[in-house]
């Protein structure tokens, strides 16, 4: 995928997870989102990890507003 100025590319499921796609395979979605956006979105998500205390193969929900 091109990568543009300014840009970087998301994927969900989290990659950080074992459905994401380094782990499963697929299905997932990538696109390119602005790069200061999706670094906020990573640190908030190892934020919730870490609050939550979701150790490595706990599993968790997601809800999308």
């Amino acid at each position: 995928m091109p990568r543009s100025s300014g840009k970087s590319c998301d994927e969900y499921p989290f990659a950080s997870t074992w459905q994401g796609a380094r782990y499963s395979g697929g299905p997932f979605s990538r696109r390119m989102i602005n790069a200061t956006q999706n670094t906020d979105a990573g640190r908030a998500l190892n934020g919730f990890y870490t609050y939550s205390r979701v150790l490595d193969g706990d599993w968790f929900l997601v809800w999308i507003r």
